[in-house]
């Protein structure tokens, strides 16, 4: 059920984000939304290590995992927001 609320969110919240940029028109550069489906698959990838290893009671793996694959998500989709900010 997780997965399947995570996909309608992203969905529906690329989908205003993609009529935001063909309505403002805005220019955002082409290299934004590949960047930014890298940033989400990063964190999903990153929130699911997560709550696996915990589950399997791998506290540290848990938390390692979070560090080294969300902290590069969370850069990547800085760098987006900017591009998307300073595009609007």
């Amino acid at each position: 059920m997780w997965w399947f609320l995570y996909g309608l969110l992203i969905g529906a919240g690329g989908m205003r984000l993609l009529m935001w940029d063909r309505q403002g028109g805005t220019e955002v550069a082409w290299y934004a939304w590949p960047l930014g489906a890298c940033a989400l698959a990063l964190f999903a990838l990153a929130g699911q290590n997560f709550v696996a290893s915990y589950k399997e009671m791998e506290t540290r793996a848990a938390w390692m995992g979070l560090i080294f694959i969300g902290v590069p998500g969370a850069l990547i989709a800085a760098a987006v927001a900017i591009l998307f900010l300073r595009a609007g």
